[in-house]
Order: C-alpha cells, then structure tokens, then sequence
C-alpha cells in the first residue's frame, strides 16, 4: 500500500478481497457489470446448493427423529402391557400398594420438611463448608432418593383401575 492510500483512509480500516470458492476473479473485474452479474449468478448457485444441502440434512433428521418417536411409542406400549400383565397377575397386592403409597408419600413429606427446617438453619454453614455440606447429602440425599424410586414403583401400580368383570 503505498503512503498516499494511508494518508486517503483512517488507520483502522483494511481492504479485502472476497472470491467464491474455487473461482479468481480480478478486482478489476468489480466494475465489470457482466463479471459481477456472473459472480452473482455463481454465488446464487453456491447458495441453492447450500440450501439444498441444509434441507437434506433436515430432511435426514425428521426422519431419525419418527424413527425415535416410533420407538418410544412401542417401548410405552410393552411397558403398558408387561404393567397389566403383572396387575392382573397380583391383584390382591395392588390395595395394599394403594394403602402403602399413601403412607409412603407421608414419610416422603416429612423428609422434606426436615431437609427444609435443616437447610433453613445451617445455610450458612453449607455454603462455606465441604464437611456440613457432605454431611447434609449424606443425611437426606440416599434417603430422598430411595424414597422417590419407592414412589415411583408403587404410583402407577396404584394408580390401577379394576376392570368390571363382564
């Protein structure tokens, strides 16, 4: 660049110059209205292709995603009949899952009030300290998360309706 272009443009600006891929057009070639309808026409096609791509793409992931859906649905379903399979298989056991659930989810409540009351009281000292805070999950963490795996098991087998006989 020589000196008199300093002198033309600020200090903090530059110059580039941007072809296609795969294409050397001259700048020259920049006040050449024929040239620049050409690269125009080119980019246009680079960007069709890419938008043909995208949609490929898209296309390929609609189908992965039916595919996942479908997938999903039939594991519901056997997970359903396995369900009913085993209710009507032990439905004298399903009124004491109802009974236990209720008692269940009262001790699931009490947990928390007492994880509530602790965290009320000793915030400080789980926020500036590793020891209270190990201690804190070792006290309600394996508890809370037995519970919660209790509740779910015995939720849907509750949750069953008996079926008039017919």
């Amino acid at each position: 660049m020589s000196s008199s272009d300093n002198q033309n443009s600020p200090p903090w600006t530059y110059r580039m110059d941007i072809t296609p891929t795969g294409q050397s057009v001259p700048y020259a070639a920049g006040n050449d209205p024929v040239a620049l309808l050409n690269l125009m026409v080119n980019l246009q096609s680079q960007t069709i292709e890419l938008q043909r791509q995208t949609l490929e793409a898209q296309r390929q992931q609609l189908e992965m995603i039916r595919e996942t859906t479908q997938v999903a649905r039939e594991q519901r379903a056997r997970q359903v009949a396995d369900l009913e399979r085993w209710q009507n298989s032990h439905g004298d056991v399903l009124d004491t899952c109802k009974e236990s659930l209720g008692k269940l989810e009262q001790v699931h409540a009490s947990l928390l009030g007492d994880l509530t009351e602790y965290l009320a009281e000793y915030h400080e000292n789980l926020v500036d300290g590793d020891f209270a805070l190990s201690d804190f999950v070792d006290r309600f963490g394996p508890r809370l998360a037995h519970l919660n795996t209790m509740l779910a098991v015995l939720r849907p087998l509750a949750a069953h309706q008996k079926k008039p006989n017919t």
